[in-house]
Order: structure tokens, then sequence, then C-alpha cells
């Protein structure tokens, strides 16, 4: 099992923005982040957070399913996965070795452009959890330093009113 994800706010803010321009320049439904557990990270569109749940965990078992089969066949992994119905796609594409991008789009949107601006998200959302895993390695809270330290019991007491 891997870590948790420790997203700061100004790279939220820059995975949404990113995910919110991917969602209009291809006219698609539903954008979002998952890890590779099937955790999902950041959405945009219109789909119930116990519906996104579900999916993304389902996806992330997917992906793994199908990065097996890339290893029979002396492959390192699949980058993207399109699956295709008559009403609805769903394309998938690795960001880095724990996240990907998920897009879900009806039958009128142009795959080739949709192609195109996945590509183009996924290296500037690869940017941003790089962004994120220099900061972390860099956080004043990393290693046996403790947030809490400093406080003590009577501080907390004193904090919620015991």
């Amino acid at each position: 099992m891997q870590e948790n994800f420790i997203i700061y706010n100004e790279e939220y803010v820059l995975i949404k923005d990113i995910l919110g321009a991917l969602k209009k320049d291809t006219k698609s439904e539903i954008v979002f982040i998952t890890d590779t557990e099937g955790h999902c990270i950041a959405s945009t569109g219109d789909l119930e957070d116990t519906y996104l749940n579900s999916i993304s965990s389902l996806i992330a078992g997917s992906i793994s399913a199908v990065n097996s089969i890339a290893q029979m066949l002396k492959i390192e992994k699949f980058a993207s996965v399109l699956t295709e119905s008559e009403e609805k796609s769903l394309y998938v594409s690795l960001i880095n070795e724990r996240t990907m991008l998920i897009i879900i789009f009806d039958k009128d949107a142009n795959l080739g452009l949709v192609r195109f601006r996945v590509k183009t998200a996924t290296k500037d959302l690869s940017d941003v959890f790089v962004t994120i895993n220099e900061k972390l390695k860099t956080d004043v809270f990393k290693g046996d330093a403790s947030p809490f330290e400093g406080v003590s019991d009577e501080d907390i007491d004193e904090i919620f009113g015991d």
C-alpha cells in the first residue's frame, strides 16, 4: 500500500484549472484524476462522488490488468487505454507511475482532439506532481519532526474546552 497523497492548495488549484480547461476544450462530460489504488484525487464535471469513487476503483483495477497483459507482451506498460461504446467513450492516460487521467466524452467529440488535448494536459499534470514531490522533500514536517511538537495536552484541552 502506498502513502496517502499530500497536495498543497496551490498545486490543487493548478490541477483543477488543467482539468477544467481539458473538459472545456474537449467538450467532455467529466475529467478526473485517480491514483493506482482507485482513489479519486480531483475531478471536474457532473458525477456523484459515490459513482466517481466506484469508477475510480474499477478503472485502477482494469489498468492494472491491462498492464499485466503489457508485461506478458514484453511491453513495459500501456500509456493510454481507450474504451468506446455507441454513446460514450472512456480515455485513460497515465500521468506518472502513481496517477492517471480519465476523461469521459460522448460520441460527438473528436477523438483526435481529445488525444491531443489529453497529451498536453498529461504533461502539465506531470509537472505539477513533480512540483508537489519536490515540496514534500523539503517539507519541515518530514522525518522525525511532528507538526504537534510543542503542543501539550493542556493546549489541546484548552482548544476543545475539556
